[in-house]
């Protein structure tokens, strides 16, 4: 029933210093955000103070800036703590107080009036100072002196990192996941050994080889005899059978194997896979997983289910981060903590999202948003489309993709954008819009969006994105327009296409033969028209909006500075940069 409530994290690798309150009734925990934002780091962390390894290595580079005279602390706070751990010969007499409504700690126990909404905790605290020695101690804030907590106490937390190195985790050996699950299974004594099944099974395992011995070893054996015999030594019944001391749970020779293939030998995913069923056996009464990165190797099915699954997982605790959309959409919206780490002070801080109205359906309609810290938010598929190329066009002019400004473009979903932007504006996320102007009732929420803090970059009143480019690109972009206008949509059947753009005018309108040379503002908005028809849009697609930014971009340096569809990319270009 272990969890943890609160981690502290000084001065460890990329963290300086980092609180994170975690709801106690909460059993699957997810944290995402950019890569290198000290995900990893945090499990890292809680494997550290939590680890069952007595020997544990630091080195100088886990020091926050390589600074190894600032030690490195790390405490987890600990709730439904195992009754062994509780006597008073062990840490009874440390116990702490935690208020499961107002997650308030106390050590002032006796003065407690309403018991009911507290619950014993023990504040584990890993320390290691510039002699990298760890220490790990019980400690409060009472006037008494810290307790040492050894790996065997620490071990009864059962305390577990699925991470890229796990081949041990298939190994019988003390330490490890399976021997800790065979100790619960059987309910052994801790201190046990003698009457270990492990060993009880290597003996028997050994019994049945001294019977039968190493038959084709036999011939040197006895030349061995005899040679020995003759130097005065009676070594008669010598036998080759294997040294016991060679059969341990202490290392690894004792493992899981696929029918005569050990674990350690299969795929990523399946191996992974396996250590997750043996720990989410050990969550289920109470341990603490902890999976980075969860969906690798896996595919975006399997990571759903995996993710099902384990959020039934009894009465333990698992934290996970990931990279996956499928993972996030999976998730509820109370198992999300958003990490997020300042460029330029290198501070990291974590955000609970479960009480922003609303978010669950945001983040599962676009939830690659919260992999971001600036997101645009497109009006739809055109919009997405555009912002492709905006991409393509910065690398062109000599400036970084969007990615490596931590930015995202998003599809807000036609109606829906609004609602998406105010829900990710609340999430603390830095956000604009990219959209039309062509819908009165949006129009009117556009004022209620910048007082969020959300810009807008928008059309002229009553246009669409398509009526604001025929508006303000160069007659020789439009007429490339028009040639992909024809060739995809048209079937290359030039008659169809006069026809969709004669349509858009009222009292008709007579082509002649140079019509395509003739640039005038009544031909550009039958253009524009034509192009929105319904469902017979010629970019509402991403691929198609795709194509309509190219040739934004191709010929932006020809667009009048005036022009409002210059003056929102080069805004948008600002914006991501800054």
């Amino acid at each position: 029933m272990s969890k943890i409530v609160k981690l502290e994290i000084q001065n460890f690798r990329s963290i300086e210093n980092l609180s994170l309150n975690f709801p106690h009734d909460q059993k699957l925990l997810c944290l995402i955000g950019r890569g290198d934002s000290g995900k990893t780091t945090i499990l890292e962390a809680i494997s550290a103070v939590l680890s069952s390894t007595w020997n544990l290595s630091f080195h100088d580079t886990d020091f926050y800036n390589v600074n190894y005279n600032k030690p490195i602390k790390i405490t987890a706070n600990i709730v439904g703590i195992p009754v062994k751990l509780l006597s008073d010969h062990k840490f009874g007499l440390n116990i702490r107080a935690f208020n499961k409504q107002s997650s308030e700690i106390s050590d002032d126990i006796l003065s407690l009036e309403d018991t009911a909404h507290w619950e014993p905790m023990l504040s584990v605290r890993l320390l290691v100072d510039k002699n990298l020695e760890p220490n790990w101690h019980i400690i409060n804030e009472r006037a008494q002196d810290d307790k040492p907590i050894s790996a065997a106490e620490r071990a009864l937390l059962n305390c577990y990192m699925v991470s890229d190195n796990i081949d041990r985790h298939f190994s019988w050996n003390k330490g490890n996941p399976l021997y800790s699950l065979l100790k619960s299974a059987a309910q052994q004594p801790e201190d046990a050994e003698e009457n270990s099944i492990v060993l009880e099974s290597l003996r028997s395992a050994k019994n049945k080889i001294d019977e039968h011995g190493f038959e084709k070893l036999v011939e040197v054996t006895d030349m061995v005899k005899v040679q020995a015999a003759g130097l005065g030594l009676n070594i008669e019944k010598t036998s080759t059978t294997l040294d016991f001391k060679e059969l341990s749970i202490r290392d690894n020779r004792i493992s899981l194997h696929d029918d005569r293939i050990p674990f350690r030998l299969k795929g990523k995913g399946s191996k992974r896979l396996a250590s997750l069923a043996i720990q989410s056996i050990l969550v289920k009464d109470g341990g603490i997983m902890l999976v980075d990165e969860i969906e690798q190797g896996l595919e975006p099915d399997r990571a759903k289910q995996l993710i099902r699954e384990l959020s039934d997982n009894g009465k333990g605790q698992i934290f996970i981060t990931t990279h996956s959309r499928d993972v996030i959409t999976e998730l509820s919206i109370e198992s999300l903590i958003l990490i997020l780490k300042d460029k330029s002070n290198s501070k990291i801080e974590g955000r609970d999202l479960s009480h922003i109205e609303s978010l669950q359906r945001v983040v599962r309609a676009c939830p690659e948003a919260f992999f971001a810290k600036k997101i645009i938010v497109c009006e739809g598929a055109t919009e997405v489309g555009i912002m492709r190329s905006l991409d393509k066009y910065r690398k062109q002019i000599g400036k970084q993709q969007m990615s490596f400004e931590d930015c995202a473009y998003i599809d807000g979903g036609g109606s829906s954008f609004v609602e998406r932007a105010e829900k990710i504006r609340k999430a603390n996320l830095k956000s604009v819009i990219f959209c039309d102007s062509d819908d009165p009732i949006v129009n009117q929420k556009k004022e209620g969006l910048k007082a969020l803090g959300i810009d807008l970059f928008d059309c002229d009143v009553d246009k669409c994105i398509e009526a604001q480019v025929f508006q303000d690109i160069p007659w020789g972009a439009i007429k490339q327009l028009l040639q992909y206008a024809l060739v995809v949509h048209k079937s290359n059947d030039q008659i169809a296409l006069e026809a969709s753009i004669k349509a858009q005018f009222p009292h008709g309108y007579r082509f002649n033969q140079n019509w395509l040379e003739e640039d005038t503002s009544e031909l550009r908005t039958a253009l524009a028209k034509a192009s929105v028809k319904k469902d017979k849009e010629w970019f509402k697609r991403i691929d198609h909006g795709e194509f309509l930014g190219s040739i934004i971009f191709e010929y932006f340096d020809q667009i009048n500075e005036r022009a409002l569809l210059k003056q929102n990319f080069e805004g948008l270009i600002n914006w991501i940069d800054n």
